[in-house]
């Protein structure tokens, strides 16, 4: 039983590794070091949103927000959307996309 929860991590890490490949790129290729410094910063909060066990409904993030497993898939498919948009050089697509995340984190943030 251990060795099938090793191997769904491994399965996860890599899934998640593999849709934010090429976004850290996004300063070289069109958008400018602002945009790329807070692309950074959700891609570390949103990557940290994975369900302990399957079926699970609510994920937490690293800063302690909680979600929706549905609205940890949409924000991790938006910042696959801005890491594309900025490889087209697309500055406004891309700003826009993030923003849509940022507000999401930002009404889910925890205060301490």
């Amino acid at each position: 039983m251990n060795g099938t929860y090793a191997a769904l991590f491994l399965l996860s890490t890599l899934l998640t590794a593999n849709a934010f490949t090429g976004a850290g790129s996004c300063s070289s290729s069109g958008c400018d070091d602002k945009l790329a410094a807070s692309l950074h910063e959700c891609e570390r909060i949103v990557g940290s949103l994975r369900p302990d066990k399957a079926g699970q409904m609510r994920v937490f993030a690293s800063d302690g927000s909680e979600f929706t497993v549905g609205q940890a898939q949409w924000m991790k498919g938006q910042l696959r959307l801005v890491a594309k948009a900025c490889a087209e050089g697309d500055v406004t697509n891309a700003s826009r996309h993030l923003a849509q995340v940022q507000q999401l984190l930002s009404e889910h943030h925890r205060t301490a």
